[in-house]
């Protein structure tokens, strides 16, 4: 894991992909908490930033705060960007609390080598105050799954399994909604169908005068 070390492509805010990656998701309007430490002040450290955008990829978890750009993803004054690869996640997890935003939330392990210019054993938080974070947690967690049986990143190419697909890449959408199936969509379109007559054994009512 490493903080304010992601490039961007020139002029946007995407994360430039590292070879052979694949961004599968992104969502907007999520805080970002990393902590270190065990709650005590003193004793205690916190990396935060109050929105941004989290991206999932088949290779890793890239946080960019709503102000970062290419020009100062890199620059180490503050929060600007952080990332993660999927096999440093340790105990994931998607919280949905009874009142405020659903959380995805997983322990990190240091990179080999102790690159990351952050100390090591910290707790990741990405609280979702805009939706998605839903499909980011599946998502995540079938990528998990799947280095857990392989021991190997999923090739870019391959389709994760049991998951119909990201929605399109686009900078102002955080998700797009699957269209209703026929069965559910304008269900007042179609009347609904009664038996002309009684069912058997049931007497009935005249009434006509």
């Amino acid at each position: 894991m490493a903080l304010n070390v992601v490039m961007l492509e020139r002029g946007t805010r995407y994360p430039v992909p590292l070879p052979n990656e694949n961004f599968l998701y992104h969502c907007s309007g999520v805080k970002f908490e990393l902590k270190q430490g065990d709650g005590y002040p003193g004793n205690s450290t916190a990396h935060k930033s109050p929105s941004g955008t989290a991206f999932v990829s088949n290779q890793r978890i890239v946080f960019l705060p709503k102000t970062t750009t290419h020009e100062n993803s890199t620059n180490t004054d503050a929060v600007n960007s952080f990332t993660i690869p999927h096999a440093n996640l340790r105990d994931s997890k998607f919280v949905q609390p009874l009142f405020g935003a659903n959380r995805f939330e997983a322990q990190t392990v240091p990179l080999a080598g102790g690159q990351g210019n952050i100390p090591p054993h910290a707790a990741l938080i990405l609280s979702f105050n805009e939706g998605g974070g839903f499909d980011f947690a599946a998502i995540a967690r079938k990528i998990a799954e799947r280095m857990s049986e392989t021991g190997t990143i999923p090739p870019h190419e391959e389709e994760l399994p049991g998951y119909d697909g990201p929605p399109p890449f686009s900078s102002n959408s955080t998700s797009t909604p699957a269209p209703p199936s026929s069965s559910d969509a304008h269900p007042e379109d179609s009347a609904p169908s009664y038996p002309s007559d009684a069912p058997p054994g049931y007497e009935q009512w005249d009434t006509k005068p």
